[in-house]
């Protein structure tokens, strides 16, 4: 990423491990998609988290779109959420954390992979993929029981 001042990556961040922030992230942003969907397009071995926008189960903005929304977000309280151990997908993912610089952009992410950028309280969050390039992200959502 290319703003300044970058936080070196944790396994946790303000207590909070990669099991505890998959939970999380799905309460947020996946909460009205069927647990048996979860399991087959998100949890199942090969499948991101992510995945839950790309076959159309939960609400999301998509593209220029995501990107315009995320450059609106306020940032302040917001953190990164990269995944750093595929280990085959689903449930075996690991993440490293780190807080979001206010002044991030869509433009500064353009080279990342698997990045999440969640805001304060899980009200939103903004998803790079390694799939971008194709058409597949970035997207952008806010909280569904907000």
């Amino acid at each position: 990423m290319s703003a300044k001042k970058i936080e070196k990556p944790k396994r946790s961040f303000e207590g909070m491990d990669s099991a505890e922030f998959v939970k999380k992230w799905k309460r947020a942003f996946a909460a009205t998609v069927p647990a048996e969907v979860l399991a087959e397009y998100v949890d199942a071995k090969g499948c991101y988290l992510w995945h839950v926008f790309t076959w159309g189960k939960a609400l999301c903005l998509e593209c220029g779109a995501a990107s315009a929304a995320f450059d609106k977000a306020d940032k302040e309280g917001a953190f990164i959420a990269e995944e750093c151990s595929f280990n085959g997908g689903g449930k075996n993912v690991a993440y490293s954390f780190r807080r979001c610089p206010p002044e991030l952009k869509s433009a500064d992410l353009a080279e990342e992979a698997e990045v999440f950028i969640v805001g304060k309280n899980f009200a939103w969050t903004y998803v790079v993929t390694h799939e971008t390039g194709c058409g597949l992200g970035p997207y952008f959502a806010k909280k569904e029981n907000a």
